[in-house]
C-alpha cells in the first residue's frame, strides 16, 4: 500500500465506446462542470450533451458552486437521466493543495449557498491578482476580456482562454505550464476552508466528500501515506476513476477504498468540448458505483420510472429501472 505514482501525462480511458456499453451497459459520469464555474456548457446545454452522449447518470460538480444545479435539474426532465448535485472545492491539507468532491447536497440550503459564494468572491478576486500580474510581466490582456469568458464566477481557465486567444500561449495546457499553474509566475493559491469545514458544510447540506483526483498532477502526493489523516478529518469517499489516473493507479485506489470501506466515485472531469481531458462520459466508470454511498440515499432522491427496454437488472439499483434524480430532500440517514 506505500506505492505511489509520478505522473507526467495525462490517461484517457474509454477513448472508444467499449462494447459493454455499446451492448447496454451504463455510462456514467460523476464528475463535470458547467459555465456556472469554468465549464464551456451552460447546464442545460451540458444535460443535453449528456444525453446525447447516451449518458445513464450524470453528476454535476461545478468548483465552489452550486448555482447551476437548479437549470440542470430542469433540464433533466423528461430524459431519464440519473442526476446527483455536487460541488468541488479546494482545501490545502499537509502542504497539499487538494481537491474535495460533496456529492448529494440540498442546493438550496442557505449555509451552504453563502458559504460557496464567498469563496467565489474570493476566487475572482485571485483571478483579478493573476491579470494584474501577467499585466506586469508585459502581457497585453485586461481584466474585462477575461471577465467576458464567464458567465459564472472567474477562474484560471477563463484566464488561459485569454491567454491563448492573444496568442501567448499555443493551448490551455501551454497556458498553464508556463503562466498559471501552480509555481508559475502568475499563480497565486485559491482561498480554501479546512478539510474539516468543507466536511461540516457539505454534511450540514445532506452530502458526503470524498477526495478528487488523488493521482491529478504532475508531482502528486503519497495517497496511502495520506488517506487515513483525510479519513480522520471526515472524508467517506475517494474518486477512483478519473482521466489522470491509469490503471495501476486504479487498481491502488479501489483497493484503498476496500481497506477503509469507502464509497468510490469517477468520471470525465468534463469542463466542454473545447477542454482537455475530453469526452464526457470518455472515462468507464462501472455500473456498482450507483449502488453504494451517496449514489443510493432515497432521502435524497425523487424517482421518474423509466422502463428498461433491455430488462438487464444490473442497469440501476432500483429494479433494473432508469430514473430520474434530484436532490430536493435531505438525506434520510444525515
Amino acid at each position: 500500500m506505500g506505492q505511489w505514482f509520478k505522473s507526467t501525462r495525462r490517461h484517457s480511458f474509454g477513448a472508444s465506446v467499449p462494447a459493454s456499453i455499446r451492448c447496454g451497459c451504463l455510462m456514467i459520469d460523476l464528475h463535470t462542470h458547467s459555465t456556472a464555474s469554468d465549464g464551456t456548457l451552460s447546464p442545460a446545454e451540458l444535460i443535453e450533451r449528456a444525453r446525447q452522449s447516451g449518458l445513464t447518470a450524470l453528476a454535476l460538480t461545478d468548483h465552489d458552486t452550486v448555482d447551476g444545479i437548479a437549470a440542470a435539474l430542469g433540464a433533466c426532465g423528461g430524459t431519464g437521466l440519473a442526476f446527483f448535485a455536487g460541488v468541488e472545492l479546494t482545501v490545502r491539507f499537509e502542504g497539499h493543495g487538494l481537491h474535495l468532491l460533496g456529492y448529494g447536497v440540498d442546493h438550496t440550503d442557505p449555509d451552504l449557498r453563502d458559504t460557496l459564494h464567498s469563496l467565489a468572491a474570493r476566487r475572482e478576486h485571485r483571478a483579478r491578482l493573476m491579470v494584474e500580474s501577467l499585466r506586469a510581466m508585459g502581457l497585453g490582456i485586461t481584466w474585462e476580456r477575461v471577465r467576458g469568458q464567464a458567465r459564472g464566477s472567474v477562474g484560471r481557465p477563463h484566464i488561459g482562454r485569454v491567454l491563448v486567444e492573444a496568442g501567448y500561449a499555443r493551448d490551455m495546457n501551454e497556458a498553464f505550464a508556463r503562466f498559471i499553474g501552480s509555481s508559475c509566475p502568475a499563480y497565486l493559491p485559491s482561498a480554501s476552508l479546512p478539510v474539516e469545514g468543507v466536511v461540516d458544510l457539505i454534511e450540514g447540506a445532506g452530502g458526503q466528500v470524498g477526495w478528487a483526483h488523488p493521482y491529478r498532477g504532475k508531482y502528486p502526493p503519497n495517497v496511502p501515506e495520506l488517506l487515513p489523516a483525510l479519513l480522520r478529518a471526515g472524508l467517506t469517499g475517494i474518486e477512483v476513476y478519473h482521466p489522470d489516473h491509469d490503471p495501476s493507479m486504479v487498481s491502488v485506489l479501489r483497493g484503498l477504498a476496500e481497506h477503509h470501506g469507502l464509497w468510490w466515485s469517477g468520471g470525465s472531469d468534463y469542463h466542454g468540448p473545447a477542454r482537455p481531458p475530453g469526452r464526457l462520459g470518455a472515462v468507464r466508470v462501472p455500473a456498482a458505483v450507483l449502488k453504494q454511498g451517496p449514489f443510493t440515499s432515497p432521502g435524497t432522491q425523487h424517482l421518474v420510472q423509466r422502463p428498461n427496454p433491455s430488462g438487464a437488472d444490473h442497469l440501476h439499483p432500483h429494479g433494473g429501472l432508469s430514473v430520474h434524480v434530484s436532490d430536493s430532500s435531505r438525506r434520510a440517514d444525515s
